[in-house]
């Protein structure tokens, strides 16, 4: 445990699901991370945009309503290029982890979630670097696939 007021890092968690948002709140705390919860687009965009507010990494839900994981994904790296990006769905769809991973995100974690599973790929993507925006292809053409 750290000491009071220190955190490992900053994580936004985007997902629809309350129930969802609580379960990752509750593992991430209790692992000493500063946890942010946006259960839409509207909210998450909010708090990339607070720049006195520090998010080291998103957990993003592959699937928002009203608009897909990479366009908000997108969004959210115009704001903060340098910030890593981990995913998370309980719908796998092994092209789109694949074109993610390639494309210098920081991973994907499938639903159910498991306390050990989130908190392992939580720390890899911790260690992953963080790529600029030009290194990454155009993620655009994945919604098209079906990928939402």
């Amino acid at each position: 445990m750290s000491t009071f007021g220190e955190h490992r890092g900053t994580i936004l968690v985007v997902d629809d699901d309350p129930a969802v948002l609580v379960l990752i709140q509750n593992i991430l705390m209790a692992a000493d991370y500063r946890v942010l919860l946006a259960a839409e687009r509207a909210d998450a965009v909010r708090i990339a945009r607070q720049k006195h507010v520090r998010v080291d990494l998103v957990l993003l839900d592959v699937r928002i309503p009203g608009v897909t994981g990479t366009q908000l994904a997108d969004e959210i790296l115009a704001i903060r290029p340098n910030i890593r990006v981990l995913w998370m769905s309980g719908f796998v769809d092994e092209e789109f982890i694949r074109v993610k991973l390639l494309d210098g995100y920081a991973g994907f974690l499938s639903k159910p979630l498991r306390r050990d599973g989130l908190l392992q790929a939580v720390e890899q993507a911790f260690r992953t670097p963080r790529s600029a925006p030009a290194e990454r292809r155009d993620v655009k053409t994945l919604t098209a696939g079906g990928a939402q």
